[in-house]
């Protein structure tokens, strides 16, 4: 004759194969802390310079179109773009670091950025893609970069090439001589 199991001591026997072991969740925290300590970058050229943004201010890409001057503006900045009814300033990054102006490429693309509710467009010359990095290779920047230091968040070196880490916030204030 068959014995009945108890329901509960089934339920309770069930639940230890599917429960995870302390080893699995020592390295699901592993895992974790290694997401955190990566940072995403969307990389992109300004001449033969190498420089990316963190992909958490970068909004979207666009296609160079008709940019409004607006006058009395500092230099660098072409003028604004209207993105699905919103104003934004289009800054030539080449012109904001000093560079001379050169005319849109077929390549060139208007990279928005967001930082806290202001939007900005940056003409850049192409795109070079995203990419994870540690955030531990992100190294403080040193002097002749060729890109004022107030403008860099850091330096990264990936696949032996180094890139510079742009500050949003400082590229997007006026200056204050302006």
């Amino acid at each position: 004759m068959r014995r009945k199991q108890d329901p509960h001591k089934l339920e309770a026997e069930r639940q230890l194969t599917v429960a995870p072991t302390e080893e699995n969740y020592l390295a699901s925290l592993e895992y974790r802390g290694s997401e955190e300590e990566r940072v995403n970058i969307i990389s992109f050229f300004t001449g033969p310079r190498e420089c990316a943004f963190e992909v958490s201010d970068a909004v979207e890409v666009l296609r160079p179109r008709q940019i409004t001057e607006v006058p009395r503006t500092p230099g660098y900045i072409l003028g604004i773009l209207s993105v699905r009814g919103e104003m934004i300033t289009v800054i030539d990054l080449r012109m904001r670091f000093g560079m001379e102006a050169t005319e849109a490429l077929p390549s060139s693309r208007i990279l928005v950025v967001t930082v806290d509710d202001l939007k900005a467009g940056f003409l850049v010359d192409r795109l070079g893609g995203v990419k994870a990095v540690r955030a531990a290779s992100v190294e403080l920047p040193g002097p002749d970069l060729g890109v004022p230091g107030r403008f860099l968040k850091g330096v990264v070196q990936s696949a032996g090439n180094s890139v510079l880490l742009l500050n949003a916030t400082t590229l997007i204030e006026p200056d204050e001589q302006q």
